[in-house]
C-alpha cells in the first residue's frame, strides 16, 4: 500500500488514503522498494536508494524496525505462506499492535492481524 499511496494508484481504497496521517511503514517495505525500483518493476524518477528518503519526505510516514522481538514473531505467530518479507511486515504490525493496510489475500486471512481493510 505504501507503494500504491506513492504512485497515486487507482486501487488504494479511500480508507487507506483518508489514514494517511496514522501511517507507519515497516523498514521491510524499504527494503521491497528499493528491490522493485532495482529491478525496474517501479519507475519512481528518481535511483532507488534516493526513492524511500524523497517518498518519506512526501508523506512522513514512521519508519517501524525490524527488531529482535519482531524477529521472533514472524517465526511464531501462524500463516500461511512462507513469504519472509509478508511475514516481518506483518509481525511489525502485531508487534506495535497497529492495523496493516494491504491487499493480499493471505494476510487478510490471518485471524490474528487487524487489517485495512477487513
Amino acid at each position: 500500500m505504501w507503494v500504491w499511496f506513492n504512485i497515486d494508484h487507482a486501487r488504494l481504497p479511500d480508507e487507506v488514503r483518508n489514514r494517511a496521517s496514522e501511517c507507519a511503514i515497516s523498514v521491510v517495505s524499504v527494503w521491497e522498494l528499493l528491490l522493485l525500483v532495482q529491478r525496474g518493476r517501479i519507475d519512481s524518477g528518481f535511483e532507488a536508494v534516493e526513492t524511500p528518503g524523497k517518498w518519506l519526505a512526501r508523506y512522513p510516514f514512521k519508519v517501524l524496525p525490524l527488531d529482535y522481538e519482531t524477529v521472533l514473531l514472524s517465526r511464531s505467530l501462524v500463516f500461511e505462506h512462507e513469504d519472509p518479507a509478508d511475514r516481518f511486515i506483518a509481525a511489525t504490525a502485531f508487534r506495535h499492535t497497529v492495523p496493516l493496510a494491504t491487499s493480499d489475500a493471505r494476510l487478510l486471512s490471518l485471524p490474528w492481524l487487524t487489517t485495512i481493510p477487513r
